[in-house]
């Protein structure tokens, strides 16, 4: 898999994530990375610095610095600039350099899966999976991708219509509160 194409991938964080792969060893002396490898962990974890044209991202893994440029798009729950402490997903590419620079970043993005006890309108409340305790509410709106639903028709994409109570339902989006969520991107419907 090439750099461009591994940094493309966009996977978010939260309720215990555990990537698979191990973190590349080579530092430069500060002991912040700046380029990116095939073996690195995908690009999620928690700003720690923001600089004029950089933002410095942090998870079990790694710190990585990623360059922010007049093309980067940064989406937000508010219209706030990113701040120290926000959970975020960075799509990136690899300049000519080997430098990591960020084509989106999406701040406060989380990842919750669940089953569906309850079906509104544009929303639907679940029932975290284990091991995290609680329920919360997904809110969905006109710019919600929907993804494929599991054990049908994997050629056909999930829509509203395919959220029922009792189904297991993983979704991504932005955090609005402890238990509210803006899907972003509906990853999967399935019978559960």
């Amino acid at each position: 898999m090439s750099n461009a194409s591994f940094c493309s991938t966009l996977t978010f964080v939260l309720f215990g994530y555990l990537p698979s792969t191990i973190p590349a060893q080579s530092q430069d002396i500060s002991g912040v990375r700046t380029s990116l490898r095939d073996t690195d962990p995908v690009d999620t974890g928690t700003v720690i610095a923001r600089g004029a044209d950089s933002v410095t991202v942090k998870n079990d893994l790694f710190t990585r610095v990623f360059r922010i440029s007049a093309q980067t798009e940064i989406r937000r729950v508010d219209s706030s600039q990113l701040q120290v402490g926000d959970e975020v997903a960075v799509r990136c590419h690899i300049d000519d350099k080997g430098t990591s620079i960020a084509d989106s970043i999406e701040a406060n993005v989380g990842k919750w899966e669940g089953i569906i006890t309850k079906v509104l309108k544009d929303a639907v409340y679940i029932k975290f999976d284990a091991p995290v305790r609680g329920s919360g509410r997904v809110a969905f709106d006109r710019t919600t991708e929907f993804d494929w639903c599991g054990g049908d028709d994997p050629k056909r994409g999930c829509t509203l219509d395919d959220l029922k109570v009792g189904r297991h339902l993983e979704t991504v989006g932005f955090v609005l509160g402890k238990s509210d969520l803006r899907a972003t991107s509906v990853l999967s419907i399935q019978n559960h």
